[in-house]
């Protein structure tokens, strides 16, 4: 009976043409769901590393005297519930997912349920998340997002948004140029426009640098339809001791002194 079934068996396979599949595509596959899952743990950490920084880019955070006047029409509850980066958030699920589908096809993933799977790749990617914001990751990609990708800006309510504010009397930008001399500030805003900004009333709040390639919270008054008079600057990053110290004064550039 077994010659004859074995015999029956290798008819068949002669019949249909089959040919063993070889060791290596076996080794391939194991070793691209592998790499599937690592590298949607690794995208996982850089969406958490940029939802960290976006949430707490946030200015509800620490500078409560600043926005005063938005948290006036907006009650800071819903505030913060708005500035939930929600789309990174999104990212980080799918990503999760993804890393879960490609560890399940690996060669032991059968043996651990969906709940430890998941659990064990978001935290992995946490962990990660906090090493790379050491090195700013998460704001590099939010900046550069924000600047270059239009429907990145629809999709996220970021400070950016905030700070690009000028009839409520809030800009932010990047410095193009320091003129001190005419006392007058150029800056781009998160929309591409170029603000000229009438430094003569304002006050520099501490651990501020004024310079081309910062980025600065300016608050004033608009006076054009691109003319800024500003009352206050303040670095963009939020490194400035919250108590009150003596305003410095805004230093000249190499650029100027010529």
């Amino acid at each position: 009976m077994q010659k004859a079934s074995s015999g029956s068996i290798l008819e068949e396979i002669e019949k249909r043409n089959m040919v063993p599949i070889p060791r290596w595509h076996f080794l391939v596959r194991r070793l691209g769901f592998w790499l599937l899952a690592a590298i949607s743990v690794l995208t996982g950490a850089i969406s958490i590393a940029t939802a960290i920084y976006v949430f707490l880019d946030h200015d509800f955070i620490e500078d409560h005297d600043t926005i005063n006047l938005l948290f006036i029409q907006r009650p800071i509850i819903a505030d913060i519930v708005a500035s939930i980066p929600y789309l990174w958030l999104a990212a980080l699920a799918l990503f999760i997912l993804i890393a879960f589908f490609g560890f399940r096809h690996t060669r032991t993933g059968y043996r651990y349920s969906a709940p430890k799977v998941i659990a064990a790749s978001l935290s992995v990617s946490l962990l990660l998340s906090v090493a790379l914001n050491t090195v700013d990751v998460g704001e590099y990609i939010h900046r550069y997002l924000i600047e270059n990708v239009h429907v990145y800006n629809e999709l996220i309510y970021a400070n950016e948004h905030r700070w690009t504010n000028s009839e409520k009397g809030l800009l932010g930008g990047k410095v193009i140029k320091v003129d001190t001399r005419s006392h007058l500030l150029i800056i781009k805003d998160f929309k591409r426009d170029i603000w000229y900004v009438d430094l003569s009333k304002s006050e520099l709040l501490p651990k501020t640098q004024v310079a081309p390639g910062r980025y600065l919270k300016i608050t004033g008054v608009k006076t054009g339809k691109r003319t800024f008079q500003a009352l206050a600057i303040q670095v963009w990053e939020k490194k400035y001791h919250k108590h009150i110290l003596p305003l410095q004064k805004i230093t000249q550039t190499k650029n100027d002194k010529s």
